[in-house]
């Protein structure tokens, strides 16, 4: 199915920005502290949906909070009662501005476990329930390599709508799955047409300005790999010492799981008062040293490298082979959060490259 494309400019991208949050419950990158994270807001003057890449915050906690109560309980004498939690906010219809194309591949990503041996009706639902109008870079960080990865940059359907800057001043609209196209075209309709562009729709020469807009983002990435290189280089060398090379220097404290868009490991605590208590889901890490810990005092991974080796491993390797995709979009944040300077791409380079233990 061929979809639309619209040809704007920044001021018409604006006024297409104004008319959604006017319209419908709207999230978008809001600054604080010199960092960027989806809120949701009521005006454009609220957010930047061009916030820089290394300064935003993953989009997946819309879609998979932080912390999030899943039950109430009351405990006493009498037995033990259950009754389900307050609506899920996070479940309306809802529109997302901003959303970086890597990020909006992690929520891809993800969707392969939330729908694999338990189905996650929570995570499915809000992914039902949101439109997504991702900007792509025009130009790579230092950290990024998504165009190493096994996924197309170039005609990516992981966001609903696609943005793209063109040349002299132009600015393209893409709908990029079927619920974009019919996004756009409810809000393509008088009166927004004339706030979207003044200019004639579905331009016949845009395909090659965004192919000389992606070669000019391609040549920009400091950083390359051959994945499927260093996905069988990987599936080789698990007893390999690289990994405690590799993690020498962690800290444990777990922030690159945290700001990863497709880390998805959880745990389940209760916070009880009296009678009456509430069971959380909330973030975890197998970097956590009690990720792994069993009732009994076991611990299966209970130094440094062997949890480096499962993130690692879990990224190029396992999910690979479970799901056909890498646990990894290349967005680089984990590098940039990382308070002693590791980065997964220079990890699983060194462990792929290091020879294989005879």
């Amino acid at each position: 199915m061929s979809f639309s494309t619209f040809v704007t400019d920044k001021a018409g991208l604006q006024k297409l920005y104004e008319a959604i949050i006017s319209k419908y419950e709207t999230y978008a990158p809001v600054e604080k502290f010199g960092k960027y994270d989806y809120k949701k807001v009521s005006s454009l003057k609220e957010c930047d949906p061009d916030s820089p890449i290394a300064m935003t915050m993953s989009v997946k906690p819309l879609f998979f909070p932080r912390s999030s109560k899943i039950m109430k309980y009351e405990a006493n004498s009498a037995g033990t009662s259950i009754r389900e939690t307050d609506q899920d906010p996070l479940a309306g219809q809802r529109v997302i501005l901003g959303v970086k194309h890597c990020d909006a591949r992690g929520l891809q990503v993800l969707e392969a476990v939330n729908k694999w041996d338990y189905i996650d009706s929570d995570f499915l639902k809000r992914r039902a329930n949101t439109v997504i109008l991702s900007n792509r870079c025009d130009k790579a960080d230092t950290h990024c390599f998504c165009t190493s990865l096994d996924y197309d940059v170039e005609n990516l359907d992981a966001p609903d709508v696609a943005i793209v800057n063109g040349t002299n001043g132009k600015i393209y609209v893409q709908a990029r799955t079927e619920k974009g196209e019919t996004f756009l075209k409810e809000n393509s309709s008088e009166p927004m047409a004339n706030r979207i562009t003044n200019d004639e729709l579905q331009m016949t020469n845009c395909e090659e300005d965004l192919t000389k807009q992606y070669e000019a983002f391609l040549s920009s990435f400091r950083l390359k790999m051959d994945y499927k290189d260093v996905n069988e280089r990987m599936a080789k060398r698990f007893d390999s010492p690289a990994f405690e090379e590799a993690s020498r220097n962690c800290v444990s404290c777990n922030t690159c799981a945290f700001i990863c868009p497709t880390c998805h490991c959880f745990k389940i605590s209760d916070e009880k008062i009296k009678d009456t208590g509430v069971r959380y889901k909330s973030y975890d890490s197998c970097n956590n040293v009690y990720f792994t810990l069993e009732a009994g005092g076991h611990n299966p991974r209970p130094a440094k490298y062997r949890r480096w080796r499962q993130r690692s491993m879990h990224k190029f390797v396992y999910y690979k082979e479970r799901f056909g995709v890498n646990l990894c979009v290349g967005c680089g944040h984990c590098a940039i959060s990382c308070p002693v300077n590791i980065s997964i791409f220079e990890v699983v380079n060194h462990v792929a490259s290091a020879p294989i233990e005879s």
